[in-house]
């Protein structure tokens, strides 16, 4: 009797270990992590090239405290006010549409939580465990993003952790990673290339599997 309990207990336990990793992964596309999110309450009135460019201009000249530069943001503003164009509600307008944007790109999905998924993507690496080995890195939907062409929206960065290493051959080719995916938004200081730089991530996945994308 004691055996079968014992016996019992260590399938229930097993089960339980293997967790989602006991499970087939959930393939998934990169616009399942982009939830639906509702269009920027924020518009901003159409403005002409020289009217833009004029407003560049004070938004320049505002970084700067010298007298001569306060006195062309004046002339700038009294011109444009003249147009019927109200520089300090239009910047402000601005900075309200950029902070509606950004809440829009962070907006992340939980309803891969604690799942086994496959998805493919190009890897951005930002730790090594040995030449060309990476442990730590950057999955992304695009080639180059991060390195050569400006980070993704937060919900289009997943940051894999794989203990045992991938070989980088290319960062150009794809690859499909598996892993447990979890959603958390969070900014970390990564190097990347030629320096460090500030990266906003959506999703963390602790990789099992990482292969080359025509090895499925």
């Amino acid at each position: 009797m004691k055996k079968r309990i014992l016996l019992l207990f260590t399938m229930v336990l097993g089960s339980v270990s293997l967790g989602c990793y006991g499970m087939d992964p959930i393939t998934i596309e990169w616009q399942s992590l982009r939830p639906e999110t509702a269009q920027n309450p924020i518009t901003l009135p159409d403005l002409s090239d020289e009217e833009r460019l004029q407003l560049q201009r004070v938004f320049t000249l505002m970084q700067s405290s010298g007298l001569q530069d306060t006195d062309r943001i004046a002339l700038i503003k009294k011109q444009l006010k003249s147009k019927g164009i109200d520089v300090d509600e239009l910047l402000e307008l601005r900075r309200l549409y950029i902070q509606a944007q950004k809440k829009s790109a962070e907006a992340i999905t939980t309803a891969f939580d604690g799942k086994n998924v496959r998805i493919p993507g190009f890897l951005v690496p930002i730790e090594f465990s040995d030449a060309m080995v990476t442990t730590d890195f950057l999955l992304v939907p695009v080639a180059g993003a991060c390195i050569h062409m400006p980070p993704p929206p937060a919900n289009q960065i997943v940051r894999i952790s794989f203990p045992e290493g991938y070989e980088v051959k290319n960062v150009q080719y794809p690859v499909w990673v598996e892993g447990v995916i979890a959603s958390s938004v969070k900014s970390e200081d990564v190097y990347i290339v030629d320096g460090t730089s500030n990266i906003t991530m959506g999703y963390s996945l602790n990789a099992s599997k990482v292969v080359d994308y025509e090895e499925f």
